[in-house]
């Protein structure tokens, strides 16, 4: 669904989704109802609706102006925004460049809480000091007031990507001056709490309330399949930034030398093993000299074939996209990228071709060392397709650890 935007600042355009409305109804209705209930003798059903509405509205709007703040604080230190569109009680941001620092996240992550805190602070001491509390707006300031207390700790709650969360491991990386240290603290903590919320939920289940019991279990058991994800994405960011092109099989080059005509070309074509392999390598004594396109022989008549020689027609191996055997895992996926055929060669330091690296020989690399082998059925169907296995995006998983500062 499309989301409209609301203002524009610093260049950043904010914008509401539409979800944001149904949040605005649902809230309305559920403090309207509250107040029914807890003060029907006070306040008419009108009077419920407008002090429902109001403070949802207002509620909202808080969150607005605080992430306003907050993207402030985040511009300071050196976060790239593209865009921020409101959902729900918060708001997703695209972002194209993160804060490098340790403390510079502990600013940025503090921020909304301590915002959250101030609001509610001082709309209650409003409320407090009214003389009446039964007028209407000073029942709508303290339920924005107590509503903005609420949220600032649950902001503060140490589990995924709330402030909480990005505090707690900014601290540890600021005191450990290791980023993962506190990314895998933290994940920890994800963890436990999920599986402690998993444990409550079942005990509530059965012995309390069915409803609240059922929603706590299905979101420990959320939180514990989003540490384990957290834990895969760890260990793939690690694998990607410290392992070499040295570290995976190579596919072999297919050689033919430079005197064989195009006779002993469409023999080597048909004895191919892989589909996918369209070139071949050109030779002279051992030494390489270029290579072809097995398409080339589209172009001859097979008349022709005995009297045409491959070395007339190779080409120079520069005009590969070529990465070294001591390359990190990173750079060459980067490269294989660049490509359209989605393969690079690989050189030894002498500028000597020693192979060929793809997408289904990174991707299997990968996934071997995060405990997956894959049946050869499988890895035969991708290695056709010159895919990563099993949907893995390693190009967005490098990018995102470069807007990150990881790399």
């Amino acid at each position: 669904m499309r989301s409209w935007q609301i203002f524009r600042i610093w260049g950043i355009p904010f914008k509401i989704h539409p979800y944001w409305f149904a949040i605005l109804f649902l809230f309305s209705w559920s403090i309207s109802n509250q107040v029914n209930l807890t003060s029907g003798d006070i306040y008419n059903t009108k009077e419920a609706w407008i002090i429902g509405f109001l403070s949802s509205f207002f509620l909202l709007t808080s969150i607005i102006s605080h992430e306003v703040l907050h993207t402030f604080v985040s511009i300071n230190q050196g976060v790239k925004i593209k865009k921020i569109t409101f959902y729900f009680l918060g708001a997703i941001l695209q972002i194209d460049k993160y804060c490098q620092t340790a403390l510079g996240n502990i600013k940025i992550a503090i921020v909304r809480p301590l915002l959250c805190f101030a609001t509610a602070s001082i709309l209650l001491l409003i409320s407090n000091y009214s003389a009446s509390q039964e007028l209407i707006y000073i029942n709508i300031i303290s339920r924005v007031g107590i509503l903005n207390l609420l949220l600032g700790f649950l902001n503060l709650i140490p589990i995924g990507s709330l402030d909480g969360g990005n505090l707690l491991k900014s601290i540890i990386w600021y005191f450990s001056g290791s980023k993962n240290k506190g990314r895998n603290f933290l994940n920890k903590v994800n963890l436990s709490l999920s599986f402690l919320a998993f444990i409550l939920g079942i005990i509530c289940l059965f012995r309390f309330n069915f409803y609240y019991g059922f929603i706590l279990s299905i979101l420990g058991l959320f939180g514990v399949n989003s540490s384990k994800s957290e834990s895969q994405f760890l260990k793939i960011e690690n694998i990607l930034k410290f392992s070499k092109v040295s570290d995976l099989k190579l596919k072999p080059l297919r050689k033919i030398e430079f005197d064989s005509n195009f006779t002993k070309l469409n023999s080597l074509k048909k004895n191919k093993k892989d589909a996918s392999d369209k070139y071949f390598f050109v030779t002279n004594n051992g030494r390489w000299t270029g290579f072809v396109d097995e398409d080339i022989l589209k172009t001859v008549s097979m008349k022709k074939w005995e009297r045409n020689f491959v070395g007339d027609c190779k080409k120079p191996i520069d005009n590969f996209v070529s990465v070294h055997i001591e390359d990190k895992l990173w750079k060459t996926i980067e490269e294989i990228e660049k490509t359209s055929e989605g393969f690079v060669l690989v050189l030894n330091p002498a500028e000597i071709p020693l192979g060929i690296i793809d997408r289904s020989k990174i991707g299997n690399f990968v996934l071997n060392k995060l405990g997956f082998n894959l049946p050869s059925e499988i890895l035969n169907k991708f290695n056709y397709k010159n895919k990563y296995p099993l949907g893995i995006e390693l190009p967005r998983i490098i990018n995102s650890m470069k807007q990150k500062g990881d790399l």
